[in-house]
């Protein structure tokens, strides 16, 4: 916004800094720097405009004169004038009441939190004082007359927009029906400028018995305009809701001074101070006979409440080691009351400040004043810290990382869908309407439609599956739980192979639980279906799994992860592999296997890895391939060693009745 210094000054009986200095030292401390502009109107008047960026949080106090100086006068440190104070014991007329000529209907409170009226009479329009007329044109406003221009002075003092209505063009005899209401759909108004606005439901007016006046909020209308004829006011000053205006100016295209106050919240206490300081300003330049009674629908606002804070936390936030008297002088420069009550300090906030309502909000305020330049750099002091780890997020990983390494794709589905145990009250679309109980529907979807491009593809997904078991939870309490599943998609699986598919998924997984830590697994057939086993650890039944796909209960797996972790020191000498392959029945399973060869293997065996199952139906056996890998921590072993292993290891599977290939 731009401001006058002229008219800045005229609130301070000290001599200000030069417009320059004055604007670097709001930049610091407030409100960033758009520009400085020397200005001359056609009288010659001179000035220069200052314009700062009053950001939205600010705009509530700081969108006009009153707030600046405030700003100002806390910035410097220098006393400042209040406007208020030149008609603080001034009286208005107590010869007629507002209510006898006004009576005001609001249509929604919660969207015209307060409105307020006053009638004006006997109000002569002329010309501008010379003073207004130069402060107008210098921001580059056009006079009107003094009617229009004192309401226009009003807003840009005050931050509260205000509206003048000629009283005599508002329908009816003798008392006047005004109404703050929604427009009709399709209804239109005129503006002061003469544009013609169709406007609809959700757009509010101010109206008469039979037309609109004006669009609340945004501008007056020009069927109750003010012109040479006007002797008689109605005075408004009306508070609205932030979003309702912004989304009417949005609609309408029309954006004013007055609605990007609005837009931006304005206090409800503004609309008496800003109507009192019109009246006084018309009886002063336009001799108007003000009534004393305001027709106000809201008379009683709540006070703000109170903020509890602490001195040695707003100096723990900031860096600072101020004394509890230095911090209660910045506060006080920004007219912020602190309060002692019961051992406890409190910050009493003007109503103006919006934007502060916790204790941080106190020290940002203390912060800015003081300076940020003073305070000093330094190094944060923190004693070093184990972060505890999350060990759910922590199994995901190693999960994640075992089934990326054999070339499974992670996928993300979404959470909606048609399928589910929780049904939402309102769906977005019919297709989306639960929230999903198992993984695998969405999994089997993407993955067969991925074998349009591939026939060699495998995927897993880790998310939350929601479920809402109505017998435990009374309350209606959707249980959340984190679930694991993988598909391995195929166009069709013969009879003949969904066993060699079955050992391969089940391989995946217990590759899976070796890098985790859970052990002892337990395989159980399932009643599923054929080959789908329910997968157990002590009883504990923590999912299933079938030939190409399983599902299981990631947060049952955690609580039977051991997370011991062992550290080895890493030999620097080489490894020796060796591979064995060997015939064993068709129903030998792989662990008693693995068990045999790890009883003849020696101590430096560091992996034993199955990597290859052949199923030979003719002779109705299978073969298991393994891979050995030797290595020491004191020397380099040779071939005559890893020989030798690898005889004691013909020689059990000899003894067991099995065939070396």
């Amino acid at each position: 916004m731009k401001f006058s210094y002229n008219t800045i000054q005229k609130y301070f009986e000290d001599k200000l800094p030069e417009a320059e200095k004055l604007a670097e030292a709001v930049g610091l401390h407030s409100f960033e720097l758009e520009g400085i502009e020397e200005v001359e109107t056609e009288s010659g008047y001179k000035d220069v405009l200052i314009d700062w960026d009053i950001l939205p949080n600010r705009s509530s106090d700081c969108l006009c004169y009153m707030g600046i100086v405030k700003e100002i006068s806390a910035v410097l440190d220098i006393p400042y004038t209040n406007f208020q104070d030149q008609y603080k014991e001034h009286k208005f007329s107590s010869d007629f009441k507002t209510s006898d000529f006004v009576n005001l209907e609001v249509q929604d409170t919660n969207l015209v939190p307060k409105a307020t009226k006053i009638i004006a009479r006997n109000v002569k329009i002329k010309e501008s004082p010379e003073w207004l007329k130069n402060f107008l044109e210098s921001i580059d406003q056009k006079s009107i007359n003094n009617v229009v221009d004192i309401t226009n002075y009003v807003m840009w003092i005050t931050g509260q927009p205000v509206h003048a209505f000629d009283y005599n063009k508002l329908a009816g005899e003798g008392k006047k029906n005004i109404y703050i209401k929604f427009a009709e759909d399709g209804q239109k108004v005129t503006d002061l400028s003469g544009d013609e606005h169709e406007l609809d439901g959700s757009v509010l007016v101010i109206a008469d018995d039979q037309k609109a006046l004006d669009i609340a909020g945004i501008k007056g209308g020009e069927v109750s305009g003010v012109d040479q004829n006007t002797d008689t006011l109605m005075l408004s000053a009306v508070n609205f809701n932030f979003k309702n205006i912004r989304t009417s100016s949005k609609k309408l295209k029309l954006q004013t001074d007055a609605s990007k106050r609005f837009e931006n919240e304005v206090p409800q206490e503004k609309t008496v101070i800003a109507m009192d300081f019109m009246s006084y300003l018309l009886e002063k330049y336009a001799e108007a006979e003000v009534s004393a009674e305001i027709v106000d629908t809201k008379p009683d606002l709540e006070t703000k409440a109170e903020i509890e804070f602490k001195f040695e936390k707003i100096n723990s936030l900031l860096g600072l080691e101020l004394s509890d008297g230095q911090i209660v002088q910045i506060l006080k420069r920004l007219e912020i009351e602190v309060l002692e009550k019961e051992d406890k300090v409190f910050a009493k906030v003007p109503f103006e400040r919006l934007d502060l309502n916790i204790w941080q909000d106190l020290a940002e305020e203390v912060g800015r004043i003081y300076g940020l330049e003073n305070i000093k750099e330094s190094l944060p002091v923190e004693e070093f810290k184990i972060p505890r780890a999350n060990k759910l997020k922590e199994m995901i990983y190693h999960v994640s990382d075992v089934l990326v390494d054999y070339g499974f794709f992670e996928v993300y589905n979404r959470t909606l869908n048609e399928q589910g145990k929780v049904e939402l009250l309102n769906p977005l679309s019919a297709n989306a309407k639960m929230l999903r109980s198992s993984l695998l529907p969405l999994l089997f979807q993407k993955g067969d439609k991925n074998l349009q491009h591939s026939d060699d593809v495998k995927f897993f997904e880790i998310g939350k599956v929601f479920l809402d078991d109505k017998t435990e939870n009374e309350n209606k309490v959707v249980e959340e739980r984190f679930y694991f599943a993988g598909y391995i998609p195929k166009r069709k699986i013969k009879d003949k192979f969904k066993e060699d598919l079955f050992l391969e998924t089940k391989g995946y997984l217990e590759k899976v639980f070796e890098k985790i830590g859970i052990e002892n697994v337990e395989w159980k057939e399932s009643s599923e279906g054929d080959f789908v086993a329910e997968v157990s650890k002590n009883d504990e039944v923590f999912g299933n799994v079938g030939v190409n796909f399983w599902e299981l209960d990631l947060e049952k797996m955690l609580e039977l992860v051991d997370f011991k972790v062992e550290y080895k020191t890493v030999s620097k000498y080489p490894t020796i592999k060796r591979d064995v392959s060997f015939f064993v029945p068709v129903d030998f399973q792989v662990k008693v296997t693995e068990d045999l060869i790890k009883s003849v293997l020696p101590t430096e065996t560091v992996d034993l890895e199955l990597f290859d199952i052949y199923k030979d139906k003719e002779n109705n056996r299978k073969s298991f391939a393994f891979n050995i890998v030797f290595q020491s921590m004191e020397k380099t072993l040779d071939d005559v060693f890893a020989n030798e292993a690898m005889d004691k290891v013909y020689d059990k599977l000899k003894e067991s009745g099995f065939e070396i290939r």
